[in-house]
C-alpha cells in the first residue's frame, strides 16, 4: 500500500533564508565592484607626476633653436682652372685678413704674366722708339727752319745793296728784281716750314698719346693676368674664422669653384627655428634671450622669414648683449623670446601633449592624493614650461601632467603607493 510523505515546513525555512542571504551578498559584491576603481584603473605614484594650479602673472615667451651667423662672410672660390698644390689652414682655424688658406698651381696663367709684362715692356719700349723719332724729325725741321732764316737775311743784305747799286746805275734792274723775287720766296717757304713745324708736333703729340694709351693697355693686361695669378694663393680677405673648405690637395678645381667659406667671429647673429603656431606672437622688436650653453646673449627680433619649412619659421635675432667666450659661427643655441604678460590668470606646467586652445581632460587628484577623477579644461596660451588654463579648474587643484593616454576609457583612478 501507499505511504504518503509529509512535508516538513520548519526544515525548509532555514535553508530559504540561506539562498536569499547569499543572493543579496551577490548583489551587494557586484554593486560594490561595480562602484569601485578596477584592478586596471590603478596607478602607481611614482608612475606620475603632477602639479597645482597657480594664479598670477604669466610672463608668455616663445622657445626656439638655431645657430649662430656670421654677419660678414666671404665665399672664397677659384680665380681659374687649377690644382690643388696645398693646404695650410682647415675648417676652425682663426685668420685674419692676410692669412693664406689654400695654394692653388696653373702652368698656364705664370705663362700669361710672363707674356704680358714682356709685352708691357715692349710697349714702353716702343714709345721711347717714336719719341726718339720725333726729336729727330723735330731737329731737322728747326735745322731746316733756321737754314731758311739765315738764307732769308742774305736775301734782304743783298736785295738792299742791290736797290743803291741799281739807283746808281751800277746793277741792273732785273737783277734787282731777281733779288726781290728771291727774298719773298724765302720769307714765304719760312711762313710754310713754321705752320709744319707747329702741325708736326701735333702730330707728335697725337702718336705718343697712341703709344702711351698701348702702354696702358698691356700695364692693365699685367695687371689682370697678375691679380689671377696671385689669387691661386687664396687669403681669407677678412678676420674670421674658416667655416668649411671644400677642396683636398692633389685636386683639380674647375673657375668658379667653391675654396672655402670665411665668416666673421666678432659680429654674429642668431637664426632661430620657432614653430608656424606661435609665429603671430613674434613681432619685430621683442627681446631674446640666448643661451650658448656656455653664457647668455641678449638680442632683439631683427627679421621675421616668412617662408615655412616642415612647420617651422626662421627668425632672424640681431644680438646687442656681450659674446660668451664659447660664441663662434655655426655654434648650436636656444632661443627665448619675450611676447608679452598676461595679468593674472591661472595657469600650470604644460602637461605632455597639452597646446595652446586645445581642449581636453585632465585628471584631477583629490586633497588625499589619492584619487584623481576626470575634469574637462581649456587651455589659452603656453609660455615656455607653463600654460594657461581658460576653464575647468581652480587655483590649487592638482593635475596629473604625465601621459594617461593608457587610462582613456577610465573616469576615476586610484593612486597606489
Amino acid at each position: 500500500m501507499d505511504i504518503k510523505k509529509s512535508t516538513d515546513k520548519k526544515a525548509t525555512k532555514p535553508q530559504l533564508k540561506l539562498v536569499i542571504g547569499a543572493v543579496l551578498s551577490v548583489l551587494m559584491l557586484s554593486v560594490w565592484s561595480f562602484t569601485q576603481p578596477s584592478g586596471a584603473e590603478k596607478v602607481a605614484s611614482n608612475q606620475i607626476w603632477s602639479d597645482a594650479v597657480k594664479l598670477g602673472d604669466l610672463v608668455l615667451d616663445v622657445e626656439g633653436y638655431g645657430k649662430l651667423k656670421s654677419k660678414q662672410q666671404r665665399l672664397l672660390t677659384t680665380p681659374a682652372n687649377a690644382t690643388v698644390e696645398e693646404i695650410l689652414l682647415k675648417p676652425g682655424s682663426l685668420v685674419n685678413k692676410d692669412s693664406i688658406i689654400v695654394r692653388l698651381s696653373n702652368p698656364a696663367i705664370s705663362q700669361q704674366v710672363k707674356e704680358a709684362e714682356r709685352n708691357h715692356n715692349n710697349a714702353k719700349a716702343n714709345y721711347l722708339q717714336v719719341a726718339l723719332k720725333q726729336k729727330r724729325e723735330l731737329l731737322a725741321h728747326q735745322a731746316l727752319q733756321e737754314q731758311l732764316l739765315s738764307e732769308l737775311e742774305l736775301a734782304e743784305l743783298k736785295m738792299l745793296a742791290e736797290e743803291t747799286l741799281m739807283k746808281k746805275g751800277i746793277v741792273s734792274e732785273l737783277t734787282f728784281k731777281r733779288s726781290q723775287l728771291n727774298f719773298r720766296q724765302l720769307s714765304r717757304r719760312i711762313i710754310i716750314e713754321k705752320t709744319r713745324l707747329e702741325q708736326l708736333s701735333e702730330v707728335h703729340f697725337q702718336e705718343l698719346a697712341i703709344e702711351q694709351d698701348k702702354i696702358e693697355q698691356q700695364k692693365e693686361n699685367v695687371a689682370v693676368i697678375t691679380e689671377q695669378f696671385n689669387r691661386l694663393i687664396v687669403r681669407a680677405g677678412i678676420k674670421g674664422v674658416v667655416q668649411n673648405l671644400a677642396v683636398e690637395i692633389g685636386q683639380s678645381v674647375a673657375l668658379g669653384e667653391q675654396i672655402a667659406l670665411v665668416g666673421s667671429v666678432d659680429s654674429l647673429f642668431a637664426m632661430l627655428n620657432v614653430s608656424q603656431s606661435d609665429i603671430e606672437l613674434i613681432t619685430i622688436g621683442q627681446l631674446v634671450n640666448i643661451d650658448t650653453r656656455g653664457g647668455n646673449i641678449v638680442g632683439k627680433v631683427q627679421r621675421i622669414n616668412p617662408l615655412v619649412k616642415q612647420g617651422m619659421i626662421s627668425i632672424e635675432v640681431s644680438l646687442t648683449g656681450e659674446l660668451p667666450n664659447n660664441a663662434r659661427p655655426d655654434l648650436n643655441v636656444d632661443g627665448v623670446i619675450s611676447t608679452g604678460t598676461l595679468s593674472q590668470v591661472m595657469y600650470i606646467k604644460k602637461p605632455v601633449n597639452a597646446s595652446s586652445g586645445m581642449k581636453t581632460q585632465l585628471f584631477k587628484l583629490d586633497k588625499e592624493q589619492s584619487q584623481a577623477a576626470k575634469v574637462a579644461v581649456t587651455y589659452g596660451q603656453e609660455s615656455g614650461e607653463y600654460i594657461q588654463i581658460l576653464s575647468g579648474a581652480s587655483e590649487h587643484d592638482s593635475f596629473i601632467l604625465s601621459d594617461m593616454s593608457r587610462w582613456n576609457t577610465a573616469n576615476k583612478i586610484t593612486i597606489t603607493q
